[in-house]
């Protein structure tokens, strides 16, 4: 049994060494293989890119409502909806900073007193001859209130889903969402 295995490899070794241009074929899979890499590679890199870029406020409540817009309109019954949404403040961020601490004591008549300076200074680094802050978090605004239109929304068990669901989506109180029947 093991002589006839051993013929097979060998006659398939032999079989693939007859094959007119073999070299020029592991030339191109081996460059396809590279190719591969370096693709991969390149669009990691691009992806770590993008999660970096900053949203605005607006370009945030924009968001909010096209998502809310596009998971409410599948409500059974809602209909055409459009959402308005309120933000608290605009989109906060935390920078690097370096902080020292000094700490002076000084003894006047017996009685020692010891003073606590704390300075704290936003780490800036240099980006194409720019100077600018290093973002370590982006906090982004609470949501204050929204207003759902919608077709559907005379039917009371509609405007219920559409309530239920902006509370669990968004985590705001009932008294901050406005349901109103649209057209």
């Amino acid at each position: 049994m093991d002589n006839k295995k051993k013929e097979n490899k060998f006659a398939f070794i032999e079989k693939i060494k007859n094959i007119k241009h073999f070299e020029i074929i592991i030339v191109v899979v081996f460059c396809a293989i590279l190719l591969l890499i370096y693709a991969s590679t390149f669009s990691t890199k691009k992806s770590e890119n993008t999660t970096s870029t900053t949203l605005s406020t607006e370009e945030y409540a924009t968001y909010l409502e096209n998502k809310l817009s596009n998971v409410l309109s599948h409500i059974n019954g809602a209909g055409d909806v459009s959402v308005m949404v309120t933000l608290e403040c605009g989109v906060e961020y935390v920078y690097a900073t370096n902080k020292t601490e000094e700490t002076t004591s000084s003894t006047v008549s017996g009685t020692t007193t010891t003073q606590t300076t704390v300075t704290e200074e936003v780490i800036l680094v240099s980006v194409s001859g720019k100077a600018s802050p290093i973002i370590l978090k982006e906090n982004l605004p609470k949501v204050s209130g929204v207003v759902i239109v919608a077709s559907g929304a005379n039917n009371i068990s509609v405007r219920l889903e559409l309530q239920n669901a902006v509370e669990a989506l968004l985590e705001i109180d009932e008294s901050d969402i406005e349901i109103l029947v649209g057209k």
